[in-house]
């Protein structure tokens, strides 16, 4: 099981994990790194579409950013003989705040960003891109380098559904296999302060955030994720 699977987040293209793909490939020289774009995913289709997604990873680690970790801890808890551990990056368990999870996005937060996605898509992507990477230190710079996935306007909705139902705390909480996650400080869509609240979850699970970046943390501190997912699966 010496492979790496990246996912990226949403709309978001699997090119954007590059630098952390050759960072963790130097680090890892024995383990095969793989990035793999997101499939068309729907709420209505969860179990058949997780599936597949599934059968086109190879056996081994699983690597995911925001929706991508998301899905990565779907992926261990239903095909654990096939996933060995998982790394979610500036992901939580729930995107979307619940009564009991604050440290998240707001509800109607969620609701005003997946109302514009559906009315105007291209605007969307545009602010996202800031939100992404707002707190960096060259924000717009950064901003500019973010490439986006071929999803069509409604595969975009429907990730971004996803995003905002799917809830990983039981699956987290009954986790026995090996599971870090690593959040930024300056992350304007999934709050840092969920790093308490992600290992209270979870005690056998390892959190880290980095002091200084962004949701973009993959483009910003590759080397540092990768030292990171280095350490964590070598230890297990």
């Amino acid at each position: 099981m010496n492979t790496i699977n990246l996912l990226p987040g949403w709309s978001l293209a699997a090119s954007n994990l590059d630098a952390l793909r050759q960072a963790l490939q130097s680090c890892l020289p024995n383990y095969a790194v793989t990035s793999h774009e997101l499939p068309p995913m729907q709420m209505s289709n969860l179990e058949a579409d997780l599936e597949q997604l599934a059968g086109s990873l190879q056996p081994g680690w699983l690597v995911g950013w925001s929706l991508g970790g998301t899905l990565a801890i779907q992926l261990l808890r239903r095909y654990p003989e096939r996933f060995c551990g998982a790394v979610t990056i500036t992901s939580n368990a729930c995107f979307s705040a619940r009564a009991e999870w604050p440290e998240a996005m707001p509800t109607e937060s969620f609701k005003t960003f997946f109302s514009e996605a559906r009315e105007q898509p291209e605007k969307m992507l545009k602010r996202f891109a800031l939100l992404v990477t707002q707190g960096a230190e060259q924000q717009r710079e950064l901003s500019r380098k973010l490439q986006w996935s071929d999803a069509d306007p409604l595969q975009r909705l429907n990730h971004l559904a996803l995003l905002g139902v799917l809830d990983n705390r039981v699956h987290l909480r009954r986790c026995e296999q090996p599971v870090l996650h690593c959040l930024a400080a300056q992350d304007a869509l999934v709050p840092a302060a969920a790093a308490a609240e992600l290992q209270a979850l979870n005690p056998q699970a390892k959190v880290v955030v980095h002091p200084q970046s962004s949701h973009a943390l993959p483009l910003e501190q590759p080397e540092w994720l990768a030292q990171q997912i280095a350490e964590r699966v070598q230890r297990a």
